[in-house]
């Protein structure tokens, strides 16, 4: 082993007792987490970045320190974690990002994530967070991510995550964006989130996102179109199906979307075919 070779590894154990960190709930396990990311990226910042390996390790511990900041509350450490996350992504940036599918990818999770934490810090910032969602998309809709082993999830992930960020915004026409990106994300995951948790979860809050859409528009006296309304129901209908296929596994993650999706197909069903509202309730009320 060269001495780089020796930081890395020395690096790499602080990093996998941070990350075991940020997963104990004890008071104190967040900074202590984050010590150890700081650590670790102390001794990776005295590595040669010309070596892919080493700036990849490096980005790495600012992706943890960006989320380990994250976990906070306050504002200077929101702060610090988006400054976190520009880091990397101008570290991975400079990656041969053929050369690896990790690369690649480890390129579009710091896109999505510092988008995520653009929404966490109040609606102003849904613009940003688009443009960062929108980065996420355009590096796994390449065909060069065909390597990637997880991509259909994570871009199903990140339509979802744009679509959130479009809803936000509030006004009419990123309502109708966020009904767009919801249903570009839903068939995604359509052959993974009856056996993958984490994949029937995006499918999950992608209908609730379609359904809030509707509904933005109706509280607006907007007449919504059959297709609309039809999409909307066949949302809450495979919505509650799959939450209850889960539930029939011993997963209760889903309940309150279940809630939600109950209440909205009971409201679209009694509005637009109320001839089915009482077969829809018998089907899946709790």
């Amino acid at each position: 082993m060269t001495p780089d070779e020796e930081i890395d590894f020395q690096a790499s154990t602080l990093m996998k007792r941070g990350i075991a960190l940020l997963a104990d709930t004890r008071p104190g396990a967040g900074a202590e987490a984050l010590a150890n990311f700081d650590r670790a990226l102390d001794l990776r910042r005295r590595l040669p970045l010309d070596d892919p390996r080493f700036r990849y390790g490096l980005a790495a511990c600012w992706l943890s320190r960006a989320d380990a900041l994250g976990r906070s509350d306050g504002t200077e450490e929101r702060g610090a974690a988006l400054r976190a996350y520009d880091e990397a992504i101008e570290l991975l940036r400079g990656l041969p990002l053929d050369a690896d599918p990790r690369y690649r990818r480890r390129l579009a999770i710091a896109h999505q994530n510092r988008g995520r934490a653009l929404l966490g810090r109040g609606e102003e910032q849904g613009g940003d967070a688009t443009e960062a969602f929108a980065a996420a998309i355009a590096l796994l809709e390449d065909d060069r991510a065909s390597r990637i082993d997880d991509r259909q999830y994570l871009l199903a992930a990140v339509w979802t995550n744009l679509a959130g960020a479009r809803l936000a915004d509030g006004a009419p026409g990123p309502t109708a964006l966020a009904r767009d990106a919801a249903a570009r994300a839903i068939p995604l995951v359509a052959d993974l989130e009856r056996t993958n948790a984490d994949a029937a979860d995006v499918g999950l809050r992608a209908r609730h996102i379609l359904c809030l859409a509707l509904a933005r528009r109706l509280e607006g006296a907007d007449t919504p179109t059959f297709a609309e309304v039809h999409g909307a129901t066949n949302a809450v209908d495979d919505g509650l199906a799959l939450v209850n296929d889960w539930e029939r596994r011993g997963v209760a993650r889903f309940r309150q979307i279940r809630a939600d999706l109950f209440a909205f197909g009971t409201l679209i069903y009694r509005m637009y075919q109320p001839q089915l509202l009482d077969g829809f309730i018998r089907a899946h009320r709790r």
